[in-house]
């Protein structure tokens, strides 16, 4: 039967072969009088004739030409698929030949109102040790200044203090803020216990509460040996005790003082009994002193010699040559001297300390000044002490000023080292430093610092530099350039969209083609998992991730990675179920009913079939789904929660000039080409998307 049918298939194009080359009629045609007019060749009038096999005779383009003639014809489409060209070249491109990194900083010299130095009124007394002396330990030194603070708030001269290593120790104001603390040779004479309560019995416990420490267990026998008799009076060791009971507890009570140790005279008892507040008394020609031992006894010790171990003051050194740095030998011989005749020896050069207007000078043998004793500490702000001697002399003096006038800012006019507008400081041909007439400004903060500032050409970071040659769009808050951080910032934009795109897709063909094909419980299971997804409230869930993040401190690439992913997660859904519906539809048709019946695999009907014709849907559902992602992110960046400095992102550079309505006014440059970036990519994919969508379906026509 075949053969016969390919026979008379031959045979009929044979015929009508040899009929066109024979210019026969058979083809009714245009001409005149049903005339038929011969088939030739493209261009000749009466050519060579196209055979039926010919193919020039008909073309036709394939699926894959058509909806890209479709595609070229649509010009907002041709629009947008230009203008993402662009964004590519210039995200992608752009950073291999821009000079700039994302992350470089700039710097520029430039006028501004620096700190040029602090200062701050001395309250706290310094400590030196006297040479020679003892070495105290460190808890009395540092208790010092406490102990000064005591004195001078007793309006005393002289006070006895008890030290935190148990020693006594004699505090003297030598004068205007000169103190030292001198140490007392004491040695312990006897422990005194005076007449008072010494423990409670409880007889339902049968047990000693001593009022200080516990007393011997020949004392404790002897007690509970006079509680079970009938006696209320004891004697022990020499001493009276006494009970009484109240309320099943026996008091015991010393009736006599003792006193242990030697007794130096009659009379001691009385002496020390007198003398229990901590003041000194005299005996037999010396010294003693009661102190509480704090278990109801004192412990009476005899004051030997005193002499001087530490000195202070809150005296400054302000030293004539800056380069000089004064020893603590040096200040505390200084400090001595004020009061004791002016002269001393110091590193082997001997000193003497002079008054001059109310200010205290240091002299050297030759009658040069060495050092200034002022009230306040100057130092430049860095915290080195190389001001000179005149400088601190003049602020000192405005200080005062603005101290009696209450003011909180003050001026004076200085000459201060000059420097470039390269920022170098210039000299004289002899090499001296230029100097140049400065105002220096001064602030009073509410701690009662002094801050000096003055207007200086500096090296500082080019902060919101405004757009010039070296930096098309300028700079930010953190001195890089916006161009570059624009074109880095495409980048992460571009990839988080397409990343985010790709795992949507992959996940949604996935689980819309099983539930699609398979049907039935797999189909209600997925649809119901897809439905809890559409569920989930998206912007607060990266809201909470975010401050997840921000606690974790995560790196930005980590956390870069962790929000596509999470974008990808919960953003399948829709696929999904554009997937499964578009394969309920193609599974019924009857190519997917014979590719069955010839036994193909499950998997290969799915993903060879079923799939590659839903792919045109895919297309534009991804094309027009990463501008939505990109609204996503750089909606999460500008909120704070996206990727983190030092990446950019577009939506971060916006978030940076936010802060105030003044910045987005001020830094219009920043944040309009930014925001211009985001409208043109988004658009951009739109026209993209809605050109192909367009394209792939043959009803659309414009």
């Amino acid at each position: 039967m075949r053969s016969k049918i390919t026979a008379r298939a031959n045979d009929l194009y044979e015929a009508l072969k040899l009929k066109f080359s024979a210019g026969g009629q058979g083809l009714s045609g245009a001409g005149s009088g049903g005339q038929g007019s011969e088939l030739c060749a493209p261009g000749e009038g009466g050519g060579t004739p196209l055979a039926l096999d010919d193919t020039e005779r008909i073309k036709v383009l394939s699926p894959g030409r058509l909806v890209a003639k479709r595609f070229f014809r649509n010009r907002l489409a041709m629009v947008g698929f230009v203008t993402l060209i662009v964004m590519f070249v210039f995200a992608f491109l752009g950073p291999t030949i821009y000079p700039y990194s994302q992350t470089q900083l700039f710097y520029k010299y430039d006028y501004m109102n620096i700190n040029y130095a602090s200062a701050i009124e001395r309250t706290e007394n310094i400590p030196y040790a006297i040479p020679g002396a003892p070495a105290l330990s460190n808890a009395v030194v540092n208790r010092f200044h406490s102990y000064i603070l005591e004195l001078e708030a007793a309006g005393a001269e002289e006070m006895t203090v008890t030290g935190a290593d148990g020693g006594a120790y004699v505090i003297d104001r030598l004068g205007d803020r000169v103190f030292t603390l001198s140490t007392a040779q004491t040695s312990l004479v006897g422990q005194y216990f005076p007449s008072t309560q010494v423990a409670t019995y409880d007889r339902f416990t049968d047990s000693f509460e001593w009022t200080g420490n516990a007393l011997s267990n020949e004392l404790k026998d002897a007690l509970l040996a006079l509680i079970a008799g009938s006696e209320v009076d004891l004697v022990f060791q020499g001493v009276s005790y006494a009970l009484s009971l109240s309320r099943n507890k026996y008091t015991v009570t010393r009736l006599d003082p003792e006193f242990s140790g030697e007794m130096p005279g009659d009379g001691f008892v009385a002496a020390v009994e007198g003398s229990l507040d901590g003041e000194d008394f005299e005996f037999g020609g010396k010294t003693y002193r009661a102190t509480d031992s704090g278990d109801g006894s004192f412990g009476v010790y005899e004051i030997g010699g005193v002499s001087a171990a530490l000195v202070a003051s809150t005296y400054v050194f302000n030293a004539f040559d800056v380069t000089r740095d004064f020893s603590n030998e040096f200040k505390a011989n200084t400090l001595l001297a004020i009061h004791s005749g002016g002269s001393f020896t110091s590193g082997g050069a001997s000193y003497s300390v002079a008054e001059d207007g109310g200010n205290l000078f240091v002299m050297d043998a030759a009658g040069n000044v060495a050092a200034e004793l002022g009230i306040y500490s100057i130092r430049r702000y860095s915290g080195q002490d190389t001001l000179s001697i005149d400088f601190k002399e003049t602020a000192q003096r405005v200080f005062e000023g603005m101290k009696e006038s209450k003011a909180s800012t003050g001026s004076f006019i200085y000459a201060i080292h000059e420097i470039d507008e390269s920022g170098n400081f210039l000299y004289e041909e002899d090499g001296s430093p230029r100097n140049t007439e400065a105002e220096i400004m001064i602030t009073r903060k509410p701690t009662g610092e002094f801050v000096m500032a003055v207007e200086q050409i500096t090296y500082l970071i080019d902060i919101y530099g405004s757009p010039s040659g070296a930096h098309v769009f300028g700079t930010d808050a953190d001195g890089m350039d916006i161009l570059a951080r624009m074109m880095y910032g495409g980048r992460i934009s571009l990839m988080v969209g397409f990343v985010v795109v790709f795992l949507e897709i992959c996940i949604g063909v996935v689980m819309g083609g099983i539930a699609g094909f398979f049907g039935k419980w797999v189909d209600t299971l997925i649809m119901r998992i897809v439905d809890v997804f559409f569920c989930i409230p998206t912007y607060p869930i990266l809201i909470i991730l975010g401050a997840l993040f921000d606690k974790m401190k995560m790196d930005p690439y980590k956390r870069l990675m962790w929000m596509m992913v999470t974008l990808g997660l919960l953003g399948w859904a829709m696929v999904a179920r554009l997937v499964r519906g578009q394969i309920l539809s193609f599974r019924e048709q009857e190519f997917m009913i014979a590719q069955e019946a010839t036994g193909m695999r499950t998997s290969r009907r799915i993903f060879r079939h079923l799939v590659p014709n839903v792919m045109p849907q895919l297309i534009v559902v991804a094309t027009m789904g990463v501008g939505s992602v990109i609204i996503y992110e750089s909606t999460l960046s500008f909120l704070g929660l996206g990727v983190k400095h030092p990446l950019a992102t577009w939506g971060t550079m916006i978030h940076s000039v936010t802060s105030a309505v003044e910045s987005m006014i001020n830094y219009t440059y920043i944040w309009i080409p930014v925001g211009l970036l985001i409208c043109l990519t988004v658009i951009a994919f739109n026209f993209t998307g809605d050109g192909l969508r367009d394209a792939f379906d043959p009803k659309m026509r414009r």
